[in-house]
């Protein structure tokens, strides 16, 4: 394998076939592409597309990597959160939508970075609920199964993803590796990905992947490019099942600001999460719509109808904890 004449093909715009993406995809990830071209191949991917099947083979290499996590047994998929960036101009709303999905009884798999590059992580608003990252395979399996949710940093879920990561944020870029993590089959037929990206621009090609992948997930411009929609705009929403996409929310322009919601720090929005399960507090409106589509998903009601009139009863209709 020449990198260079790969590099060049994908500076190119002519893209990369299966076999090759899979080849290269196996060597970034086993560590096997020196620092200099691993570089060059971050930045080339940020800036063109390599195109679907060059996504779906280094899908396959990421797969063929992962750890054995279990999804637990019970009636309902479980929902993988994926948490890569840190947010800046919203509350991390991430963990928020967990406990949520946790207090209807569907298990939620979070996995991500420990730090927020300068902005708030997933990971410290979790810390200030009491839910630690787990540290190994069997630590993660069992709190799915005994707790409902785990949080599974990337160095457990890929030692040679995390080094990627490192690398990109040492050069100070994003959208490929991050985009990858986002798609990472952890946990097969038996979950929901919620699937974030970061531009409109990549809506597109990242829906082509996931219906080429089938399976189920969701499809969202997050927030800040994390996996929940930004409380007071909501994105278009893509539901994808068994390989076929369909647009379940429209993009909604940005309304006034919303005065419940806490400050951008991970404590003041830890205790705000709290209080909100506890007392079942208003959401914001992009909240409750991506709650209801999980809910479809994950098989908690037959149809969206159903989950979009559960999520529309402040405290859904339940007794305050």
């Amino acid at each position: 394998m020449s990198y260079a004449t790969l590099i060049r093909q994908i500076e190119a715009g002519e893209g990369l076939g299966f076999v090759d993406a899979r080849a290269l995809g196996a060597a970034l990830l086993d560590g096997g592409v020196p620092e200099l071209e691993t570089a060059a191949f971050l930045v080339a991917f940020n800036q063109h597309d390599p195109g679907l099947d060059a996504w779906l083979g280094m899908h396959a290499a990421l797969a063929e990597r992962l750890p054995d996590f279990v999804a637990p047994t019970g009636p309902f998929r479980t929902v993988v959160l994926p948490t890569y960036h840190g947010v800046r101009t919203q509350p991390h709303l991430t963990p928020l939508l967990a406990l949520l999905l946790r207090s209807f009884g569907i298990p939620v798999l979070i996995h991500g970075v420990l730090e927020g590059g300068g902005g708030t992580a997933a990971a410290y608003v979790l810390r200030e609920l009491g839910i630690m990252p787990s540290s190994t395979v069997t630590q993660v399996n069992a709190a799915l199964q005994d707790d409902g949710i785990a949080f599974a940093p990337v160095a457990l879920l890929s030692p040679g993803l995390a080094a990627l990561l490192a690398l990109r944020a040492r050069l100070g870029i994003d959208g490929w590796v991050t985009r990858l993590a986002a798609l990472a089959d952890v946990l097969g037929e038996r979950s929901v990905r919620v699937t974030p990206v970061i531009s409109e621009g990549e809506v597109a090609p990242t829906r082509a992947v996931l219906e080429a992948l089938g399976g189920h997930a969701l499809l969202l411009q997050g927030c800040e490019g994390e996996a929940f929609a930004d409380p007071s705009q909501r994105p278009d929403m893509v539901l994808v099942q068994d390989g076929q996409g369909e647009r379940v929310y429209e993009a909604q322009p940005a309304s006034s600001l919303l005065a419940n919601l806490p400050e951008l720090d991970a404590r003041a929005t830890g205790a705000w999460t709290d209080q909100v399960m506890h007392d079942h507090l208003p959401l914001p409106l992009p909240i409750r719509n991506q709650l209801a589509v999980c809910l479809f998903a994950a098989g908690y009601t037959e149809d969206l109808n159903q989950a979009r009139a559960i999520t529309a009863i402040n405290g859904f209709g339940r007794v305050a904890a």
